[in-house]
């Protein structure tokens, strides 16, 4: 429920202001519509004028029957009769309302205290004394669980004694009520308090209601005054839709990784201190270990930890990811103190995406995408069997969805502890190993040659592409050394792409992997051999390595698609919007059209 009365003291008729061609409260409305949280938004007003305006763009209004002090009084009246469980007040003035903080507010009904909660509302820090003590400046103080003791315009608490360490905190006017706390507070009566702040919230708490805040640091813009309102329309002129081609990155890195032959000895003793009292580890683990008794026997397992095969037979799914979530949680009172995969690069991004997912609430499928991720993840380790993929190092965790195939690229989602051991990768197949050292091969060069090619990922591209020359068409190494080498590779391959990005061939790969299920190594290499036009010298260096190694590339795939089947290929391919900018630039979609690409699949 979004309020919005039409005479605002401070700054009649904002809500009616243009905001980038839009009216203030139609801006309001779609960024609370666009966060997919919600069964039903609404506008209430006790103005024509904006019941109107949010009709006429298509939104939902109610009209206030009639005249309310605040706006908690106005959506008691319009949720009176309806059957909801929660209701959440968004404020009108507040454009830049985004999915962060509404999920944030509405996740306090899912911690062990909610029974306790009346309301739950948002605070943010705030650290410049002006707005610690401008009076237009909610502040709140909490107690330790967070449970709010007081509101005021005044700074709160008084800083008597400067020496004395205290974080501020301003009230955002965002509320998730249960229903019949708001309509509590609409039948009661205003009292002394909340009448001399001017602060509706006060009301709660003067007749012994629980208002739980959660922080967001998040920063927004309230229109509140007329350079408010410029303010936002500059943001709004000079903002531009999200890229992962920024100028300057701060991702992180794998920030603990050990190496060497045995090294996986070395589990037990890493993972003690991330212990934590009836919590177990969870080691996800490729079935082709299964009848290994030797190597399982080495994993060690402890109280109540669990092993769990999963298959690498098919490319990792969403829905997998949510049934091993559902299953832990359900076998489990508490969250597990981490997450280990152990094997190749279909392990490694199931390893990293339940680890997000046992957090974070939803489908996997709800986080496909960059930057989508919010909560840390529970601690996990990837510990590669198979070299090539890059996912040990990678920020990313390749999932094919009910709609796409596509990862889950955050902050949360690189491993916390990453072991090396060359000597797990023994026997694995000709086949494996040449796949997914193709995958670290086209990696490099699709770094080198992209756009978004910095200092940084070009000297970990240029490295891993120089050992893959090395590897795959020298004869100089032993297969010990090649074992070794290669594991660098991946890694030196994955953190390039994690400077920059991928390109033609994996957006390819994506589309033959959510049609056809095809291997994501395989994949890229039945791609790579026809991409000639944007890697001519390195698709010969490749098909030189195929010859040598004598590798069957799997050919004529394609050849049997249905209409359908090809269009979806494409639409999925197409969808890879950062991969083609790192390909071929911003001008890429001049470049690649859904025929260019229905020719270069039938080529396939």
């Amino acid at each position: 429920m979004i309020p919005a009365r039409y005479g605002a003291s401070r700054f009649p008729g904002k809500l009616m202001q243009d905001l980038g061609g839009k009216p203030v409260i139609v801006r309001t409305y779609e960024a609370a519509k666009a966060t997919n949280l919600f069964d039903e938004v609404y506008v209430v007003t006790d103005s024509d004028v904006i019941f109107q305006e949010i009709e006429m763009n298509g939104g939902k209004a109610i009209m206030s029957q009639k005249e309310h002090d605040c706006g908690s009084d106005r959506i008691a009246e319009a949720v009176e009769n309806m059957d909801v469980d929660i209701v959440v007040n968004v404020q009108g003035d507040e454009p830049f309302t985004n999915r962060e903080g509404l999920e944030k507010v509405l996740s306090v009904f899912n911690e062990p205290d909610a029974d306790k909660i009346d309301l739950a509302s948002l605070m943010t820090e705030i650290h410049d004394w002006k707005e610690i003590s401008d009076p237009n400046c909610v502040k709140v103080i909490v107690d330790k669980d967070n449970f709010a003791l007081y509101f005021s315009r005044s700074p709160i608490p008084y800083p008597r004694d400067k020496n004395v360490a205290m974080q501020y905190y301003k009230h955002k006017g965002i509320y998730a009520f249960r229903k019949q706390a708001i309509m509590d507070f609409y039948r009661l009566p205003m009292r002394s308090l909340e009448a001399v702040e001017k602060i509706e919230c006060i009301r709660y708490l003067e007749y012994g209601k629980n208002i739980k805040m959660a922080i967001s640091n998040t920063v927004g813009v309230e229109i509140d005054t007329p350079e408010d309102l410029a303010r936002a329309n500059k943001i709004l002129k000079e903002s531009k839709p999200d890229t992962v081609n920024n100028k300057f990155r701060n991702f992180p890195m794998v920030p603990k990784v050990v190496f060497g032959e045995g090294c996986f000895d070395q589990l037990s003793s890493i993972l003690v201190s991330q212990k934590k009292e009836k919590a177990p580890f969870i080691f996800l683990v490729d079935d082709v270990f299964e009848e290994n008794t030797e190597f399982t026997d080495r994993i060690n397992l402890r109280f109540n930890d669990k092993l769990i095969f999963v298959s690498a037979e098919d490319e990792p799914k969403t829905s997998q990811v949510d049934n091993l979530v559902k299953d832990i949680k359900a076998e489990f009172t508490y969250t597990p103190s981490g997450i280990i995969g152990i094997g190749g690069g279909t392990v490694m991004d199931l390893a990293k995406a339940v680890s997000i997912m046992l957090i974070n609430q939803g489908s996997a499928a709800d986080y496909q995408g960059w930057d989508l991720v919010k909560q840390k993840a529970v601690y996990h380790v990837g510990i590669p069997t198979i070299s090539g993929t890059g996912a040990e190092v990678s920020r990313t965790t390749v999932l094919t969805g009910p709609l796409r195939k596509l990862g889950i690229n955050s902050d949360f989602t690189p491993f916390d502890q990453v072991i090396l051991d060359p000597e797990l990768t023994k026997g694995v197949s000709k086949n494996q190993w040449f796949f997914t050292g193709m995958d670290c091969f086209i990696h490099c060069v699709e770094s080198l040659n992209g756009t978004f090619l910095n200092a940084f990922s070009q000297s970990y591209g240029e490295k891993a592409y120089d050992l893959c020359m090395e590897i795959f068409l020298s004869d100089s190494l032993s297969e010990q050394e090649s074992r070794a080498k290669l594991m660098m590779a991946s890694w030196h391959g994955g953190m390039s792409i994690a400077y920059s990005q991928v390109g033609v061939a994996h957006a390819m790969s994506y589309g033959l992997g959510y049609v056809l299920g095809t291997k994501h190594g395989v994949g890229n290499c039945i791609v790579f051999q026809f991409l000639e036009e944007f890697y001519p010298k390195d698709v010969v260096l490749f098909k030189k390595m195929v010859e040598k190694h004598g590798v069957e590339i799997p050919q004529g795939i394609c050849k049997n698609l249905s209409k359908e089947q090809m269009d979806t290929m494409i639409t999925v391919a197409l969808g890879m919007v950062p991969l083609w900018e790192n390909a071929l630039g911003n001008n890429w979609e001049t470049i690649i059209t859904h025929e260019k690409l229905k020719q270069l699949y039938l080529k396939m």
